[in-house]
């Protein structure tokens, strides 16, 4: 009986919470694919982002490498693979074709993996709020041998 009583009395203070903040302005940032795997011999692929909600969205794109070292996942910069553009100011509602060109001059050699980090900055509809937040996708991107 009184786990029912405090399930209820949580359920209460949960709504009078949601009742009393303000409306929160969420930006709808999504990136497609979530995953792309190229073509053998292909050097460029691409990702389109798309940026709703009531303010102007901010962004930047970065490729790294990715790689296995002892089963852990590793990280490092490279300059092989590159987006452009790297830097993004999007109007609500905008969709922006990302191109991701592999420029490294040394063949594919195996498979070459990369993570794609599309973050959304905090903008300027942002600046009176007390918390910010970096929203960060990351993308896999491999390229394969010639065949």
């Amino acid at each position: 009986m009184f786990k029912c009583a405090r399930s209820r009395i949580g359920g209460v203070v949960l709504l009078a919470a949601l009742a009393l903040t303000g409306p929160a302005l969420a930006n709808d940032f999504t990136v497609s694919p979530t995953s792309i795997t190229v073509a053998p011999g292909t050097q460029v692929a691409t990702l389109t982002v798309r940026a709703g909600g009531p303010g102007v969205t901010q962004g930047q794109v970065r490729v790294v490498r990715w790689h296995r070292d002892g089963g852990a996942g590793r990280l490092e910069a490279t300059r092989d693979v590159v987006a452009s553009p790297p830097a993004m100011q999007m109007a609500p509602n905008q969709e922006l074709t990302i191109r991701l060109v592999r420029t490294a001059t040394t063949a594919v050699r195996g498979e070459e993996c990369y993570r794609v980090l599309v973050d959304q900055l905090p903008g300027e509809s942002q600046q009176g709020q007390v918390v910010k937040f970096t929203i960060r996708h990351s993308v896999p991107l491999c390229f394969g041998p010639p065949v």
